[in-house]
């Protein structure tokens, strides 16, 4: 779950004009997946195998690339415009979106054998694979919570929220939100915890909370404003204490599962190992730490760029990429 100061994805009207690209896009892919049995496929839901795909124009293919101990996921969709949610931990599938923020959009979620299931949503803010890749918990346009199978693109509605950003989802099935007045006045958010059972917990008193990290350990690395600016704190068995004081001006904070701490400043990306000083990595925009804490995928310009922990360059791809498994930083 990631969320900043001043970049929290709002719902806008939508011109026509960008409407009926997406309404022809549709329609194509509705005329490809016409010979489907609607046995096989729920209500609301087009699953396409790789030449489906192909000869709809709307063709997504994962490219893997084993960089040290990390994996990276490039996503080749073509010439269509989809925005990447997120890449589930073994890298084999992929959530995009049409359009991020939006009253209305679609999900489509790609494998990397070239099927593909896309499924029409109202809007999407974010979304987070569960840990074996089965499913996905996206958050819509309104802020409501989805369940979304991976394979068949059958969708259940958890929660009417509000909430922002990518759901954590922990091991035992439970989600990690962030809970909000309103999508389109998010001048609040709570860190929630939401049971299988649909019970719903807070889990701290804190009244603008950016995002959560599970650890390694158990606990929660909570990232969240304080009167000094922008801090990291552990969350475990209801006792917080202080990982990191960022200060001001640190957005996109991201933390791996065994504490390690990367953010942005003023188009710089800075890392934190352990209660040190803030380390310059170098320029670029929105960090995701591998799931190890061995890289670092940051943007720049059209770019996606790997970088060792020492800011030695592993790997560049003007293509939409993430590190399976890793820390936030999607979209």
């Amino acid at each position: 779950m990631s969320a900043t100061t001043g970049a929290i994805a709002r719902r806008s009207s939508i011109p026509l004009h960008r409407l009926l690209p997406v309404a022809l896009l549709w329609l194509a892919v509705a005329v490809v997946a016409a010979s489907l049995t609607s046995a096989e496929v729920p209500n609301g839901a087009i699953r396409l195998s790789r030449a489906q795909a192909g000869r709809a124009g709307v063709a997504v293919g994962l490219i893997a690339h084993r960089l040290g101990t990390s994996d990276l996921v490039e996503v080749d969709a073509g010439t269509t415009n989809m925005t990447l949610l997120a890449v589930s931990r073994d890298g084999a599938s992929a959530a995009l979106a049409d359009r991020v923020g939006d009253a209305s959009g679609s999900l489509t979620i790609a494998h990397a054998d070239g099927s593909q299931v896309r499924r029409s949503l109202p809007g999407l803010l974010g979304a987070t694979f569960a840990p074996a890749g089965d499913w996905v918990a996206v958050v819509d346009g309104r802020g409501g919570l989805w369940r979304i199978d991976s394979l068949s693109g059958g969708a259940a509605l958890l929660a009417d929220g509000p909430f922002i950003g990518a759901p954590v989802v922990a091991r035992d099935g439970s989600l990690l939100l962030l809970a909000v007045p309103s999508v389109e006045a998010p001048y609040r958010s709570q860190l929630i915890r939401l049971d299988p059972d649909g019970g719903t917990t807070p889990l701290t008193a804190d009244d603008l909370v950016y995002a959560a990290y599970p650890l390694d350990d158990g606990a929660l690395a909570v990232v969240d404003h304080q009167p000094g600016g922008t801090v990291v704190q552990r969350l475990g068995a209801g006792v917080s204490s202080l990982l990191a004081h960022l200060g001001h001006g640190a957005v996109n904070v991201v933390v791996s599962p065994d504490g390690r701490i990367a953010f942005e400043r003023a188009g710089a990306v800075f890392d934190v190992d352990r209660m040190a000083a803030p380390h310059r990595i170098g320029s670029g925009t929105r960090p995701c730490l591998a799931a190890d804490g061995s890289a670092l995928l940051i943007h720049r310009s059209a770019e996606s760029v790997v970088v060792g922990m020492d800011g030695q360059t592993l790997f560049t791809t003007a293509r939409p990429s993430a590190l399976a498994g890793a820390a936030g930083c999607l979209p």
